[in-house]
């Protein structure tokens, strides 16, 4: 079976500090990383860089790898894969690109590289001062699961109410972070436990009122699932769960679960992979207990079918 390493998918307008997450996710993700940008400079290579035939690769700090096109994305991808072999691959688009048409070509075309999240950066001072978006940053907007609504230490409050209410209006259902220097938890936007170092960094943004009290637990699930059961489930998940990530088990085999902003998929994965998921969002630890009793209601008993919906 061919890996399936997920895609993060970066966007957002020019100078809305994109690169500056880029270089957070690098610093602080725990996890190897290929980054495929158009400029190698905006991240301050310096190591060698060796050219495939579709990529130019040069190493990053701890292990990761910023990636130039050379030909065709979809043969850059698997080459990628095939040569460093990431844990999560991140695509940056160009300020003025439109993602629907990178996520339209991932999905149809690269089926075994399933989307992680789309994170668009909005620069909440450009929103403040030039409010006539443009076609290009509607679509970017609409197309995000997590917006970041960065340089809030740029505005007024006042003018930050104003630009969230903005991006809200063209975007109801993803979950809109309020930034300065795009400073977030690199597990929001991979699916991974938060950092315990992060959590002084996340109370003094929630003294300021800039940044929801952000939780995480993992919930072991080494019983056999009823899918049916578990997609019911998993669309009455309380509100404050903005992430959620890990494998379940179903008769049928071990399936990747990813849960972003309301939008769910489950992937099948091969056997070996470790079961259980990862929750994140708002405070979630007082919600343990219900999201618990809803997985377990969909546990098949050994030795038994289950007829439940």
């Amino acid at each position: 079976m061919a890996t399936k390493t997920p895609i993060v998918i970066l966007t957002g307008y020019l100078g809305s500090g994109k690169t500056t997450l880029l270089r957070r996710l690098v610093a602080l993700s725990d996890q190897r990383l290929a980054i495929i940008m158009n400029e190698f400079g905006a991240l301050a290579v310096d190591a060698r860089v060796v050219a495939g035939k579709n990529i130019k690769i040069a190493e990053l700090e701890g292990g990761c790898v910023c990636c130039s096109l050379l030909g065709d994305f979809e043969a850059a991808v698997k080459e990628i894969v095939e040569t460093v072999g990431p844990d999560e691959i991140i695509v940056e688009t160009t300020g003025l690109a439109e993602p629907d048409a990178l996520i339209g070509d991932i999905q149809e075309n690269l089926p075994d590289y399933p989307i992680d999240a789309v994170v668009t950066v909005v620069d909440a001072d450009a929103t403040v001062r030039f409010p006539s978006i443009g076609h290009t940053g509607r679509i970017q907007i609409e197309m995000a699961d997590l917006l970041l609504l960065n340089k809030i230490d740029l505005v007024t409050d006042e003018q930050r109410r104003k630009a969230r209410e903005m991006i809200r209006a063209i975007n109801p259902a993803a979950l809109i972070l309020e930034t300065t220097r795009c400073e977030i938890d690199p597990a929001l936007i991979f699916g991974k436990p938060l950092r315990r170092d992060n959590r002084k960094e996340v109370h003094e943004r929630e003294k300021e009122g800039h940044h929801p009290s952000m939780e995480s637990f993992q919930l072991r699930t080494d019983q056999t699932l009823e899918r049916d059961c578990f997609e019911k489930r998993m669309g009455q998940f309380p509100p404050q769960i903005y992430r959620a990530k890990g494998f379940v088990r179903f008769p049928e085999g071990v399936f990747l679960f990813n849960f972003v902003a309301g939008r769910s998929e489950l992937i099948s994965f091969p056997e070996e992979n470790a079961l259980g998921i990862i929750f994140i969002g708002e405070k979630v630890l007082s919600l343990q207990p219900v999201i618990e009793a809803q997985i377990a209601a969909c546990a098949i008993p050994p030795d038994h079918s289950s007829d439940r919906s």
